[in-house]
């Protein structure tokens, strides 16, 4: 007799026998029996395929696989096959199971894992129609400085690369909006698709330039409204800021191609509105020239608090930045209702910073002006 039972197939033989005097023996039965079976295992709990951002590919990938007839278990693939693909890490994930009468199953999960890349980073600046390119005033660098005579809204384009001023030897990589409207002033940077900005420093002034230690200057690091490092971002704003009079822009970022992204960035579309202000009327300005800009800082070296002192003949905002000697913002404070004619003293506490020369820098509607302190804690005795 044969038959199936789950995934076993058996047939039974009959054994008898007789002897001489006709005596029969008990009758022996056995059974044969073979696993019998034609179903396949299934592979479950299997990993989805994702698309990682800057994670690196797994070590391992982990699933489980069930069977009809055997009793199945835990799985682990290892990447295989890895390739890149521009800016994409691929590998496959081989998962095999194989049930006790040898049907086997195999799935493959592929992940990848992009990584941000912008390349072909470079300076660029604005160029409105009336402008003065730095080289043309001695300096050494390629740039412009700006002039707007009255209020309005001015869409310039913003060169990359532009060596000697020459927008040919460079790339129109976005467009600057200066709105100058009520008192006001923004800079708003818009990069063309496939272009990012990574920093953006801006000049507003009632001067070509601004000054340094009474000398004027285009280091970009010395304008008087600037955005900490920015998250390669294609839009941003710099204001509003009160200004009046005519005044003179210089717009500067440092812009890459945007080869690959996976982040979104933490920045996009947003706005930087610093303290201070630019008033650049005639009698202000007349005022500006017979007054140069100062302030006293005291002790130095000092231990944990710096004393500034200024005193000022016309109404202000002030900002005050601290900055180490390799360009780190440390601290910033503000003052906003400032009283021309009064004697202010503020106090900063820098105990927390360690022992370094540190630049202070003084921001008014009417220029900006640094100093140089140190901050020196003596040795404590064993």
């Amino acid at each position: 007799m044969a038959g199936e039972d789950g995934c076993t197939q058996y047939r039974d033989y009959m054994f008898n026998a007789t002897d001489d005097c006709e005596n029969p023996a008990a009758e022996v039965v056995i059974r044969v029996t073979r696993m019998y079976d034609e179903t396949d295992p299934v592979i479950v709990d299997l990993p989805e395929s994702l698309e990682l951002c800057d994670e690196g590919l797994p070590e391992m990938l982990n699933a489980k696989w069930t069977d009809n007839c055997s009793v199945g278990g835990d799985l682990v693939a290892y990447p295989t096959n890895i390739r890149e693909e521009g800016c994409v890490q691929y590998a496959d994930y081989v998962f095999t199971a194989t049930d006790d009468c040898g049907n086997s199953v195999t799935e493959t999960v592929t992940m990848s894992n992009k990584t941000d890349l912008f390349e072909n980073c470079g300076t660029a600046f604005a160029r409105a129609d009336n402008n003065t390119c730095f080289l043309d005033d001695g300096f050494n660098r390629w740039g412009w400085t700006n002039y707007f005579a009255e209020e309005g809204t001015y869409t310039i384009p913003l060169y990359t690369g532009a060596a000697q001023c020459n927008p040919s030897n460079g790339d129109q990589t976005g467009e600057v909006t200066v709105t100058y409207l009520d008192g006001y002033v923004s800079v708003e940077y818009n990069l063309f698709e496939g272009y990012v900005m990574s920093v953006a420093h801006v000049y507003i002034g009632c001067e070509k330039y601004p000054t340094k230690n009474g000398k004027e200057t285009v280091a970009p690091g010395q304008f008087n409204f600037n955005t900490s490092t920015l998250d390669y971002v294609s839009n941003y704003t710099v204001g509003p800021i009160e200004a009046s009079g005519p005044i003179y822009v210089i717009a500067h970022a440092v812009t890459c191609e945007e080869v690959c992204r996976c982040h979104e960035s933490t920045d996009d579309g947003g706005t930087f509105t610093p303290g201070g202000s630019v008033n650049c009327s005639e009698e202000v300005a007349e005022a500006s020239q017979q007054e140069p800009l100062s302030f006293s800082a005291y002790p130095v070296p000092f231990e944990n608090e710096l004393t500034l002192e200024y005193n000022y003949k016309f109404d202000t905002n002030i900002a005050i930045e601290i900055y180490s000697m390799n360009g780190i913002l440390i601290k910033r404070v503000e003052n906003n209702s400032y009283i021309k004619g009064t004697k202010e003293q503020m106090i900063i506490d820098l105990s927390n910073v360690q022992n370094q020369a540190l630049i202070v820098r003084m921001i008014t509607s009417r220029g900006v002006v640094n100093k140089k302190v140190i901050a020196m804690r003596p040795k404590k005795r064993k």
